[in-house]
């Protein structure tokens, strides 16, 4: 296969970690966030949040504001392109702060 022909693809999934826990809940969000583009294309495009940033996403325990406390990248190559999957841990932002960021 050439690499005309390869992919990229990027995953991200969000995990819930409740500031009571010393670890995040099982459960991550029922539908990934995907993205594809041609194999050896950047990524930068792809809007994967760092950590301290805030976030407004579905998740089993409801949808935040939350703060990223980690990300964690998994890379895997295969014949037809490389796979990256994005875990991204969340916890409870308070609203106070949310209103802030989104004031500025």
């Amino acid at each position: 296969m050439s690499d005309q022909e390869r992919k990229t693809w990027v995953s991200i999934t969000f995990q819930y970690k409740p500031k009571d826990r010393l670890r995040p809940l099982d459960f991550v969000q029922e539908k990934e966030i995907n993205f594809e583009t041609s194999f050896g294309n950047s990524i930068a495009a792809v809007p994967i949040p760092a950590v301290g940033d805030s976030v407004v996403v579905n998740l089993h325990e409801g949808s935040g504001p939350y703060t990223v406390l980690t990300r964690h990248f998994t890379y895997l190559h295969s014949a037809v392109g490389l796979n990256v999957n994005v875990n991204i841990v969340v916890t409870d932002l308070e609203e106070d702060a949310y209103l802030a960021r989104i004031k500025q």
